[in-house]
């Protein structure tokens, strides 16, 4: 499959995610233990930024990826924004699974799976558009 088709499918998938995570309650299938628990990452006051649902700020990261990768087709100025964005959504996850092993001592597993779309999304970004 074309890398920027794939990546643009993933941003698709992340961005509902995102979204479901911004509007939807907490589905019981998610809290597991006291550690994987989107209940607590979700209820917790780090959810929030600037009053904003943390998962709002990924449904941005991915609808902007997924229109760049839906529109590279070989522009390079396109492809130079989607290493800069992957960059930004790859300190993002890495802030979010810090601020959740750290600081709430919890997992969401649906989070997880938004940061997994994410680091896919940039490392098929890096290693296929040049």
């Amino acid at each position: 499959m074309h890398a920027p088709l794939f990546v643009g499918l993933l941003g698709l998938a992340g961005l509902i995610l995102s979204l479901y995570l911004t509007i939807a309650p907490t589905p019981e299938f998610c809290d597991i233990t006291s550690f994987i628990s989107c209940d607590r990452v979700l209820s917790s006051p780090y959810a929030k930024i600037a009053g904003i649902p943390t998962a709002l700020y990924g449904a941005v990261w991915f609808a902007a990826m997924s229109t760049a990768a839906f529109l590279a087709s070989d522009k390079k100025n396109v492809f130079l924004f989607m290493k800069g964005w992957s960059a930004v959504g790859l300190a993002g996850v890495g802030a979010l699974v810090y601020v959740e092993l750290v600081l709430i001592g919890a997992v969401c597993i649906l989070c997880t799976a938004a940061h997994l779309l994410a680091v896919i999304a940039a490392a098929l970004t890096f290693l296929y558009l040049r």
